[in-house]
């Protein structure tokens, strides 16, 4: 038995004739008659009774009936869903990303996306760099948005934007450009260990061998930002999602020598293994978006 004698079959049923359906499947009356025989012998069974209109389906016809029925309306279904996926009208993106650059660089990205795209769920996952380089490698996310890396040839990365890490403070700096190991002097505000933004600070402190003192650690540039301006201490953040605090004066910048190194953000996903539709779309619409 093949698909073909089932589609014979239930053409057959629907039409309630072997010559319309012949003409609908544009194949000949004996070839229809030919294959409901062969399934029929296969099964062991009667499928339909001949009469001066057409045919009409016994009673085991009809149990088969209900099954092939169903079977080929979900077939139906499959091939709407396939159109819908290629035409962008369904289908579902995996985003890692960290809080921080959700909230001060993805946002507006998000939402120019979602209207251009509106049927496309979308589904993001905050976490840590290394827990979203988790979940990517685990293929529990499609694409990353997250500072580079350097993975290799397994991931590819396409940059979006550069940042620049700095400091900053409710008072100004005691000279326009101060040299990194004066900030041991002060109380400084830090992100968590395991974030991207802190492991840069701390590779260019241990680089330059600064003894920071460490007044508070935290998990939300946000809240770095609000300790930074009632003066808690001179916060370590991406200059970038503080420009608004630096132009209406909340905020001043601590500009230290040697400089922190300009970071990329951008995004990342496996080179070697394929994309969804969906997730294709999302990536060249993030690229191209960034080069208008």
């Amino acid at each position: 038995m093949t698909t073909e004698q089932y589609k014979v079959f239930y053409q057959v049923a629907e039409s309630g004739s072997i010559s319309r359906a012949a003409k609908v499947m544009f194949v000949s009356q004996p070839a229809v008659t030919k294959s409901i025989k062969i399934l029929e012998n296969e099964l062991n069974v009667i499928l339909f009774i001949r009469n001066s209109k057409g045919v009409t389906l016994t009673r085991e016809g009809e149990v088969l009936y209900s099954y092939v029925k169903e079977a080929f309306e979900k077939l139906e279904q499959g091939k709407k869903r396939m159109r819908q996926l290629k035409n962008n009208e369904y289908g579902s993106i995996r985003i890692g990303i960290s809080n921080i650059l959700c909230k001060y660089f993805f946002i507006p990205y998000l939402k120019a996306f979602h209207e251009r795209y509106p049927n496309l769920k979308i589904e993001i996952i905050n976490r840590t760099s290394p827990e979203t380089l988790e979940l990517l490698e685990m293929g529990r996310i499609d694409c990353a948005i997250i500072s580079d890396i350097g993975r290799g040839k397994s991931y590819h990365y396409t940059s979006l934007m550069n940042i620049q890490d700095t400091f900053v403070s409710k008072n100004k700096p005691p000279e326009e450009i101060i040299d990194i190991k004066e900030l041991e002097n002060y109380p400084l505000l830090l992100l968590e260990k395991k974030n991207a933004t802190r492991t840069s600070f701390d590779e260019h402190f241990l680089e330059h061998q600064v003894n920071v003192n460490v007044e508070i650690e935290i998990s939300s540039m946000e809240f770095l930002i609000e300790f930074a301006k009632i003066g808690l201490g001179v916060s370590a953040v991406i200059g970038e999602f503080v420009e608004e605090e630096l132009g209406n004066g909340s905020l001043y910048e601590w500009k230290v020598k040697p400089m922190l190194p300009v970071r990329s953000v951008g995004l990342l996903y496996k080179s070697r293994e394929p994309l969804s539709i969906a997730s294709k779309t999302f990536i060249e619409f993030m690229i191209n978006k960034n080069q208008d």
